[in-house]
């Protein structure tokens, strides 16, 4: 997995959870290069992250070119399928926000992406991060979730060092729960 998006809205934590895929790939040795295209992320706003993993590469995945697409939120998934091509994995929380002025719906995106993409995991970190009264770490339960079915290849431990490393003490000290109760309840 070399070339990574992930896309979501603002308010999901999607730059924190570049910030982690980063730090994992740094924490083994890897060369990693990242940029965001945040827009209007204060608004509940598209919010792209772009991670290569690798040397001499810039720092944008070119379009068709993803290995992996991580959506946080459904429609943004689907606005950034131009990154990925027919072996990509593709991630999915299985949360949806209509964009305003659209009729979208939900089961057109996963009918999409079923019809398209073989890869294609679909992960409810949106109702487990409620579930383990965490409803603002859907990001950290996606990481979780993608590294303990093996689409990333981190530990558990490797998590636990990543957040570590990135977030304050107080924030790791919650965050560390909730990747636990993860590995020990999904």
């Amino acid at each position: 997995m070399n070339d990574i998006i992930i896309a979501g809205i603002g308010g999901q934590g999607n730059i924190l959870l570049s910030r982690l895929v980063c730090q994992l790939f740094m924490n083994r040795g890897f060369d990693v290069k990242s940029a965001e295209n945040i827009g209007m992320s204060q608004r509940g706003g598209s919010v792209v992250s772009y991670i290569r993993v690798g040397d001499d590469v810039g720092p944008i995945v070119p379009d068709g070119k993803a290995d992996i697409l991580i959506g946080l939120e459904m429609s943004e998934a689907a606005r950034n399928v131009n990154k990925v091509n027919k072996d990509s994995v593709i991630v999915l929380n299985n949360r949806f926000v209509r964009p305003k002025n659209s009729d979208l719906k939900k089961q057109q995106i996963l009918k999409f992406f079923e019809e398209n993409f073989s890869k294609l995991n679909v992960i409810n970190a949106h109702d487990i991060a409620f579930e383990l009264n965490m409803p603002k770490a859907e990001n950290i339960t996606m990481l979780a979730l993608i590294c303990k079915e093996g689409i990333f290849p981190f530990s558990k431990e490797e998590i636990l060092r990543a957040l570590e490393q990135v977030l304050t003490p107080k924030m790791y000290e919650m965050n560390k729960i909730l990747v636990e109760k993860i590995y020990e309840r999904y």
